[in-house]
């Protein structure tokens, strides 16, 4: 396959063949120039979720929930990765120190009075936990590596495009010189 890509003066290589063998190139520098911006897109995809997963003064903390109300029973679901837990009315106290009421996950029927750990936000609202780093780390990695997919996806579609343009070009000109040729062959007498 490389043999019909290589830079010759070889003189029946054709100037499409040429443009076909530089194309591909071009592709190859494509996907080659892409690693770096896939390297800083997936990079920046890990900083962002880690500024997220940011605990502690000013950003999620863990505190204390006392349940105001009995919990729900639990839902059952099948099939689901990670059924939710019944939510239920909740006091804690917020990071400036006010008591906060609001619907925090509690665990299924538990009793008013219990104590829950909930994560909240800067503002002392209820939160989601914060990511594990290794999730983080494979989304970071996952954004790389489309990047790369999607440059090599383009590279693809326009070299395809490209060598499609450039055969409708060979078949042209076989076609003008075949009938170039058939004009000739005519004008001598068989047998």
């Amino acid at each position: 396959m490389t043999r019909g890509y290589r830079w010759d003066r070889n003189p029946l290589r054709r100037r499409t063949d040429r443009l076909e063998s530089a194309l591909l190139v071009a592709a190859v520098l494509l996907v080659l120039a892409s690693v770096w911006p896939a390297v800083l897109a997936g990079r920046a995809v890990y900083e962002t979720g880690m500024a997220e997963t940011r605990v502690g003064p000013g950003g999620r903390q863990q505190v204390t929930a006392t349940l105001l109300q009995d919990a729900p029973p639990p839902r059952a679901a099948f099939g689901e990765a990670s059924p939710q837990l019944p939510r239920a009315q909740a006091r804690w106290t917020g990071p400036d120190g006010a008591a906060r009421t609001g619907d925090v996950p509690a665990p299924g029927l538990a009793r008013s009075g219990t104590a829950v750990r909930i994560w909240i936000d800067a503002e002392g609202r209820p939160a989601t936990a914060p990511k594990k780093p290794v999730e983080i780390g494979f989304r970071g990695a996952g954004m790389a590596v489309f990047t790369v997919l999607a440059s090599v996806l383009l590279a693809v579609i326009g070299f395809t495009a490209g060598r499609w343009v450039l055969d409708r070009r060979r078949y042209r000109s076989w076609d003008a010189a075949w009938a170039v040729a058939d004009k000739r062959g005519h004008g001598r007498r068989r047998g």
